[in-house]
């Protein structure tokens, strides 16, 4: 009887098992750090035999990814009032058509009506709501019953702890873990080592200029007090937005643009990374901030503002970057000037910026997500 039995089980274990179906809804593929992360997630996630699909609100493809897409953005169509429910319509189809085991939601979701309607009558598998910013008032209700309401069941993914005891403390959710954000350590040091033809030294600040977030303005403007213009050390700012044409006009009207140059964005980030003397953030707040990562992985240090969250959980002050405290901007400048002229700290800070975040991998960090849905 034994021996049947193991027999059984020899055979149960041999048939092909179901593979986990995933879900990652985002507002795009493109532009942002989150929608960076959803598509470096799907492509560990298919490597390690999981199906994948994507769902986007906006048309707006930039990042390879891997899995099926389905692209909400294409059935927009303003001039339609009716447009909107249609959208829903075709968005509570997709979700019926397929059987999710879970749904990874990154979107910015801080309208409660219509996130009521997605939680409780599209969504129809465990839902993980993936929150990117220290300003949770964008995915979360303002009020706090309406928030439980919503997500008291879901799981919730903060991508620092600073966002995690925030959550729990505003909205008293004890269902909060931290993963931080991955890097692809392999693809950056592949496509950072392309070749480069800017000779002049220089460091470098990145980012969205939609908005004021990063705080080019102020970064421009500790620059102009440090040393580094007279040293011959340029600034680059990499993004795009609608405060580009303003930036520009500002620093050629205190004559600067020949020492601060506008790059846009760029396909390949990490070479203006990897080619400069350190990066710098000045932001009000941030999420967990890639740039950080993906500078200190091509072996470039870092200046931060200890906003909040997340450049006290990647900087080790003094060890591969320098803490500035938040919104200090005389210590900013003063940080600015040591890591350009204190020799010994800045190759100190520079030997040990890629061993820093070897353990933002996405290997690594795609684990605790197995963990979580396996």
């Amino acid at each position: 009887m034994l021996i049947f039995v193991a027999k059984i089980v020899k055979i149960l274990n041999s048939l092909p098992k179901n593979k986990l179906s995933i879900c990652i809804v985002s507002e795009q593929l493109a532009t942002g750090g989150a929608e960076r992360c959803a598509a470096l997630l799907s492509d560990f996630l298919v490597a390690n035999d999981l199906n994948v699909h994507h769902l986007i609100t906006i048309n707006r493809v930039e990042y390879p990814f891997s899995g099926c897409l389905f692209n909400m953005g294409l059935l927009k169509n303003d001039s339609n009032p009716f447009n909107k429910m249609f959208r829903f319509w075709k968005m509570y189809l997709f979700f019926r058509q397929h059987k999710f085991d879970y749904i990874i939601d990154s979107r910015v979701k801080n309208h409660f009506l219509q996130e009521f309607f997605i939680s409780k009558f599209i969504y129809n598998a465990p839902l993980l709501v993936w929150v990117h910013s220290f300003m949770t008032d964008l995915y979360f209700p303002k009020n706090p019953y309406f928030a439980r309401f919503l997500y008291n069941k879901h799981l919730i993914i903060s991508v620092s702890k600073t966002i995690e005891n925030k959550i729990k403390q505003i909205y008293n959710f004890e269902n909060v873990i931290t993963i931080h954000n991955p890097i692809a350590t392999n693809d950056i040091e592949l496509q950072s080592n392309q070749s480069f033809n800017f000779t002049d030294k220089y460091i470098i600040s990145a980012g969205s200029l939609k908005n004021n977030i990063k705080q080019f303005d102020v970064l421009i403007s500790c620059y102009l007090q440090s040393n580094l213009p007279h040293n011959s050390i340029k600034l680059i700012i990499m993004g795009d937005g609608i405060l580009l044409e303003q930036l520009k006009l500002a620093t050629a009207n205190i004559d600067l643009q020949n020492n601060v140059i506008f790059v846009g964005q760029q396909n390949n980030p990490y070479i203006y990374f990897k080619n400069a003397l350190f990066s710098v953030l000045t932001s009000k707040n941030e999420g967990f901030p890639m740039v950080l990562l993906e500078s200190l992985t091509c072996g470039t240090p870092v200046i931060s503002f200890d906003c909040e969250s997340g450049p006290s959980e990647i900087i080790d002050n003094e060890l591969n970057g320098l803490l500035v405290e938040n919104q200090n901007q005389q210590k900013m400048i003063f940080a600015l000037n040591e890591m350009a002229n204190n020799e010994k700290l800045y190759l100190h800070c520079k030997s040990n910026s890629k061993e820093s975040v070897s353990g933002f991998s996405i290997t690594k960090i795609g684990q605790q997500w197995l963990q979580i849905m396996k």
